[in-house]
């Protein structure tokens, strides 16, 4: 029921999404007659077959404030379809609603990590080189030192199981990259990171870096990262109406349109944000997965591709035991 339109989208977008991964089923949480009213649109019955629609009497809105819906809304669509992770129900939960209410269900219903004190958003961002992992992006505005070198760890061990890089290269975002820039809360990070063994630390990252791949992993507080996501959104639409008023101006660039035509729809479709949607919860006892609330049906079905794959490599289940085997060592040390 999330998102700025709906069970039109969200449906939509799973029915392409099954389409593509015949070995997957879905549980749609929501306003049943709604949910089926999309589903109507659909004739395929063997299709239908792999979709079971839970109704429930409320969902969360997005003036809801996280601690109002951890006390009134368990039962809402949203908190069902966390639960139904949580009873091991489903492999994921895929949700285009309010952040901050499906990150305190989160914490509530699935736990968190051993160790990690606060799970982070974490997501990718097209280079010049392929994609860099970037968290926390806006659960977490305010953050102390050790939940930074947290976010680190997770990002780290996400790349290295999804992506198969066996030391991903960790950088912390700063205004600078020599060593004496930065906040004191950066500098107490960077002294953290460069003492994890787990990490392969290779120092500070300014913005423009993010884009030019010199890291797998940028490390930064959620208020940073949310900016950073945002301004990079901006810049990719303003620079695709720059493109699209450039080449429909005058008979000469309509006819350089013609021969650009194919290496400029292959550059709009690296970088539609589109592509880039869904964001991992990092840091709770199950997969969760946030989705842009404006996202149309193919940014949507992206996000539910990036669930099926998290789940496919059952990723809390390959953190957990790294993690608590940190936590043991660094207290009996």
């Amino acid at each position: 029921m999330g998102g700025d339109y709906g069970p039109r989208v969200i449906v939509a977008a799973l029915l392409s999404s099954l389409r593509k991964h015949p070995g997957v089923s879905a549980l749609l949480f929501g306003d049943q007659p709604k949910l089926e009213a999309a589903l109507s649109l659909c004739h395929d019955s063997a299709l239908l077959s792999r979709i079971e629609v839970q109704h429930c009497h409320t969902h969360v809105s997005n003036s809801d404030l996280p601690s109002s819906a951890i006390r009134e809304k368990r039962a809402s669509s949203m908190g069902l379809a966390l639960s139904a992770v949580a009873t091991g129900s489903s492999s994921a939960c895929i949700s285009a609603g309010n952040t901050g209410a499906l990150m305190a269900l989160g914490m509530v219903t699935l736990k968190k990590l051993p160790g990690i004190s606060r799970p982070a958003i974490c997501t990718t961002f097209p280079t010049s080189r392929g994609k860099s992992y970037i968290l926390d992006l806006g659960a977490n505005v305010d953050c102390n030192a050790q939940q930074l070198a947290d976010f680190a760890l997770l990002g780290s061990l996400t790349v290295k199981e999804l992506e198969g890089i066996n030391a991903p290269v960790v950088r912390l975002l700063n205004v600078g990259s020599e060593a004496s820039k930065g906040s004191q809360l950066i500098k107490q990070t960077a002294e953290l990171l460069e003492s994890e063994p787990l990490l392969n630390y290779a120092g500070f990252v300014e913005g423009d870096g993010i884009f030019q791949g010199l890291a797998d992993v940028v490390v930064c507080d959620g208020f940073s990262g949310n900016v950073a996501l945002k301004t990079s959104e901006g810049v990719v639409r303003m620079v695709e109406e720059m493109l699209e008023s450039s080449v429909t101006t005058g008979c000469i660039s309509r006819l350089g349109a013609l021969f650009l035509r194919r290496p400029l729809n292959n550059l709009r479709s690296r970088l539609n944000p589109a592509q880039y949607n869904g964001a991992y919860l990092l840091g709770l006892q199950g997969v969760v997965v946030k989705s842009h609330g404006s996202a149309d049906e193919t940014a949507f079905g992206h996000a539910i591709d990036v669930a099926i794959d998290a789940a496919k490599h059952n990723l809390p289940n390959i953190l957990s035991p790294i993690l608590q085997s940190k936590l043991d060592s660094n207290q009996n040390q």
